[in-house]
Order: structure tokens, then C-alpha cells, then sequence
């Protein structure tokens, strides 16, 4: 997969820069439009997957939505039955990261919505704003993105092979 080891192509790069600069961009103006804090940590890493490596199964909108909701609830859950001590923030990524493999849903981006949550202790709709509002935004912008300069090429129904994915990148 390119970007693992070895520098992409100069086209590659800029496309990704362009699209995570339009992904978050998008996040940022809808922020500010209506005035609810939209921007967190962990969509900047999954903006980061989504544009720099759309063909990672890790980025498939499936697993960015799954992976954040799970992680979301987890933190939730976890501050409100457990406290946000150290062991329970541990014990609680941990057992996000077990629901998302158990539903196909692993986004490792949303590992850190289960600490941010735990540390910032925020009320039940923060699951659906900044999360959920935050993730739609980002894969529209993404889908819309990838499809504009290269037809069809997110998301993808199927794990592709190297060769697709070395072939859609250059």
C-alpha cells in the first residue's frame, strides 16, 4: 500500500492534502456556521485515513461509522459506570476495540473517542454531535472528493488487491 515505506507519488500527496484540507475545512465552517464545536481529535486522524488512504479497509465509511459509534458509547458508558481513573479508561478502550472486531467495524481513529469522552465526561448527544455530524460530513466530503478525480474510487465494495490500489493511486 503506498505511503507504508516508501513516499507517495507527488500527485498522490497533493491530492490527499487537498482532500483532508476540504474534509476538515468543511468540519471547521459547519463548526463555525451554527456554532457547535464540530472539531475533535479523532476525526482529524480519521480524515487522515479517509484521504491518505481511502482504500484501507480501516477507512471504509461502514468502519468509520461503527468504529466511532461503538468507541463513543463505550466512553459513554464507561465514565458513567466505571468513573475515568486510569484502569477504566484502559479497560474501556479495550473493550472497544473488541466490539469493533466482533462487527467489523475497527477504525483505530476512534480509539480516541472513548479517552476523549472518559476525560471530557460530555452528556449522551456528544455521540451524535460532534461524533456521528462530525463522521457524515467527512465521508460526504470524501466521497465526493474521491469521485470527482477518479470515477467510482470511493468507498470501494471490496478489499481491493496491491495492484488496484497502486492503480488507482497513480
Amino acid at each position: 500500500m503506498r505511503g507504508v515505506g516508501r513516499p507517495w507519488p507527488p500527485r498522490t500527496a497533493v491530492l490527499a492534502g487537498v482532500g483532508g484540507t476540504l474534509g476538515i475545512g468543511a468540519v471547521g465552517s459547519i463548526a463555525l456556521l451554527f456554532g457547535t464545536p464540530l472539531l475533535i481529535a479523532p476525526l482529524g486522524s480519521t480524515c487522515m485515513m479517509i484521504f491518505g488512504a481511502p482504500h484501507a479497509p480501516f477507512a471504509h465509511p461502514r468502519n468509520v461509522l461503527g468504529g466511532h459509534t461503538i468507541c463513543t458509547l463505550v466512553g459513554l458508558l464507561g465514565v458513567r459506570v466505571l468513573g475515568n481513573a486510569p484502569w477504566t479508561i484502559a479497560a474501556a478502550v479495550g473493550l472497544a476495540m473488541a466490539l469493533m472486531g466482533l462487527t467489523r467495524s475497527f477504525h483505530p481513529p476512534a480509539g480516541g473517542d472513548t479517552v476523549l469522552v472518559m476525560l471530557a465526561q460530555p452528556g449522551w448527544l456528544f455521540l451524535f454531535v460532534p461524533v456521528l455530524l462530525g463522521c457524515v460530513i467527512l465521508l460526504g466530503i470524501a466521497m465526493a472528493f474521491h469521485n470527482a478525480h477518479s470515477a467510482g474510487s470511493y468507498p470501494v465494495s471490496s478489499v481491493p488487491t496491491r495492484r488496484e490500489v497502486i492503480a488507482a493511486e497513480e
